[in-house]
């Protein structure tokens, strides 16, 4: 199968699809192309070659939606980082504003009852 093909046949693969399933199913091809390669013979050179040459795009291809995965990842880890350190900020800075206002009623409270 040459490149076009598996440009083909990864395009063809569901949006739906994560990048963790594309990766599997890509896996797959290339351990069933692999496991078809052992079992061609040394007089099929132009099999053998083509069949090389797949393997090699589908594992171009595995490496790239993997580098893809990481960094969305990376990307969607610090945004969390800053939301919950922003959620920190918040939460912390509406506790202060709760304790002085409740220690100023406190105060009034205490200071109308004298």
């Amino acid at each position: 199968m040459p490149d076009s093909q598996t440009a083909t046949m990864v395009a063809s693969l569901p949006a739906a699809l994560s990048a963790e399933e594309r990766i599997r199913v890509l896996e797959d091809r290339c351990l069933t192309l692999e496991t078809q390669l052992s079992s061609v013979g040394n007089s099929q050179s132009d099999l053998r070659a083509e069949m090389r040459q797949e393997i090699a795009s589908l594992r171009s291809e595995i490496e790239a939606l993997a580098k893809s995965m990481e960094s969305s990842n990376r990307q969607i880890n610090g945004k969390l980082d800053r939301l919950f350190g922003a959620r920190a900020v918040v939460t912390a800075a509406i506790t202060l504003l709760t304790s002085i206002l409740g220690s100023g009623v406190v105060h009034l409270v205490v200071s109308i009852g004298k």
